[in-house]
């Protein structure tokens, strides 16, 4: 028979193993939704002994909006969900911008990516609801300290339409700060007008000048379906501003380098490169890839390739 002196002994052992234990563990656990928890996975390391560097998954997904048609060929959203939202866990996006979605999309995807929240302003058509521009993180690594919306047209402050484009277009933005080391940027997702040039060219200025009246000197990553090759007056406008990763990344891109398909085809080769992550001085780009990940005989989840990058940025010396 154990004695009450032996069983006291074996709980203090048991209790200070114990103690002993969650002492050396490092990683914070956070409350998640429906509750679960998670484990913070950013990463901070030296490059040497004088710098420590913050990194992160940062990633740009035009997840193509739940169109009628679509239903019709066998790619409906209802087909298309899973295997999108997998995509995003299984390449462990940090950040991941998102355009198109439409108000049922971003329910089932807040469903689907239990370790995300997110972030969205609805735009598109004449009144201005019938896409969303969403950016979703980990809220397990990220604060939002705060956000905000702005037009691309004449009039950026307000809903509008601009310049020939025939519906509203956005960009959301998001100051974040990243939990474990406090440190804070700003992050843009944007969704430029699809076909008549002067709304694009114009949407170019817009957004530099929108970056620095509210982001100033601090750090900022943009994301985005530009709907524009590197080549146009647009993205050149944006390169006087901010570098492109597929441009600056440390390691050799990965994948196709076109991203973008004709609306609505889910398979084959995409035709041109329109989906960007930008970045500001701040930031290291340590790789770049446009992920062509396929499902049921070929499909892709939608009629873009997702673009993402791994990025670092310096905490402390």
């Amino acid at each position: 028979m154990i004695t009450m002196k032996l069983l006291k002994n074996v709980q203090v052992f048991i209790f200070s193993f114990c103690f002993i234990t969650c002492s050396i563990v490092t990683e914070k656990v956070f409350a998640v939704k429906n509750g679960c928890t998670q484990t913070s996975k950013s990463s901070v390391f030296r490059k040497d002994k004088n710098e420590k560097w913050l990194k992160f998954r940062v990633a740009s997904y035009n997840i193509r909006y739940a169109a009628a048609n679509d239903e019709k060929i066998g790619n409906g959203w209802d087909i298309r969900k899973k295997p999108l939202s997998e995509l995003i866990k299984s390449h462990d996006f940090d950040i991941v911008g998102t355009q198109e979605g439409n108000a049922s999309q971003l329910s089932d995807l807040d469903t689907l990516l239990s370790t995300y929240s997110y972030v969205a302003h609805p735009y598109g058509g004449r009144d201005g609801n019938l896409h969303n521009c969403a950016t979703f993180y980990k809220f397990s690594m990220f604060d939002v300290l705060d956000s905000g919306t702005f037009w691309y047209s004449e009039t950026p402050d307000v809903p509008s339409i601009g310049w020939d484009a025939t519906d509203q277009r956005i960009c959301n933005w998001i100051k974040f700060r990243e939990k474990t080391t406090g440190k804070e940027f700003y992050f843009f997702n944007s969704h430029f007008y699809w076909r008549y040039v002067t709304a694009k060219a114009n949407s170019g200025t817009v957004l530099v000048n929108k970056i620095r009246e509210i982001a100033g000197d601090s750090p900022v990553i943009c994301t985005g379906d530009y709907n524009s090759t590197d080549s146009t007056t647009q993205i050149q406008k944006i390169l006087t501003l901010l570098k492109d990763a597929y441009r600056v990344t440390k390691t050799a891109p990965v994948g196709p380098v076109e991203t973008g398909f004709p609306g609505g085809v889910f398979e084959g080769k995409a035709v041109s490169r329109i989906d960007y992550i930008f970045i500001s001085s701040h930031f290291r780009v340590l790789d770049y890839k446009a992920l062509d990940d396929s499902y049921n005989q070929g499909r892709y989840p939608s009629d873009h390739f997702p673009v993402t990058s791994r990025v670092a940025i310096k905490i402390a010396e």
